[in-house]
C-alpha cells in the first residue's frame, strides 16, 4: 500500500512539472542578419526598441545587434511617418555597420538607399525584410537578403 502511494506521489509530481510550459514558451528569438558582398553578418545578441524619438517627434523601430566573434555591431532604425504598422518604407531609414575593435564606422545608409519590408508588428514583436545600397567612403555596396524577427 505504501509503494502505491509513493507511486502515485511521484507520477503526480512529474505531471505538475511536465504539464506545465515555460512562459516564453511560443515567443519566437530575436535575430537580425543581412548581407553585404559576399558577406553576411548575423546578431549573436540582438536589443530591440519601438518608442517615440524625441528629436524627430516620431515612432522609431531601432533594432541593435553585434556579431558572434564581438567584431561588428549593427544597427538598423526606421521612422515611422506617423504610427508604427507594416508596409514598405524607404525613407527615414538608417542603417550603421561598424567595426568594434577599430572603433569606426565600415558602411552607412542615412535615409535613403535601403527600403524594408514591415511584415509584422505590434507592441512586442516585429518582423521584415530589407535591401539596398551601403556607402564605404566613395564606393557603394548592395546590401541584400536583409531580414529580422525581434521581440521587445
Amino acid at each position: 500500500m505504501r509503494f502505491t502511494l509513493w507511486l502515485v506521489a511521484l507520477i503526480a509530481i512529474v505531471t505538475v512539472f511536465t504539464g506545465c510550459g515555460s512562459s516564453k514558451e511560443g515567443i519566437p528569438v530575436s535575430y537580425f542578419s543581412f548581407q553585404i558582398g559576399d558577406m553576411t553578418y548575423t546578431s549573436s545578441s540582438t536589443e530591440t526598441t519601438l518608442a517615440r524619438d524625441t528629436a524627430e517627434k516620431k515612432m522609431a523601430l531601432t533594432i541593435n545587434g553585434i556579431t558572434n566573434n564581438f567584431n561588428q555591431h549593427m544597427s538598423l532604425t526606421l521612422f515611422f511617418p506617423d504610427s508604427a504598422k507594416t508596409g514598405q518604407y524607404n525613407t527615414d531609414v538608417f542603417l550603421i555597420l561598424s567595426d568594434v575593435k577599430a572603433n569606426k564606422v565600415m558602411y552607412y545608409c542615412m535615409g535613403t538607399g535601403i527600403t524594408i519590408n514591415l511584415t509584422s508588428i505590434n507592441s512586442k514583436h516585429a518582423e521584415g525584410t530589407f535591401s539596398g545600397t551601403l556607402t564605404s567612403g566613395e564606393i557603394e555596396k548592395p546590401l541584400t537578403d536583409g531580414t529580422f524577427k525581434v521581440n521587445y
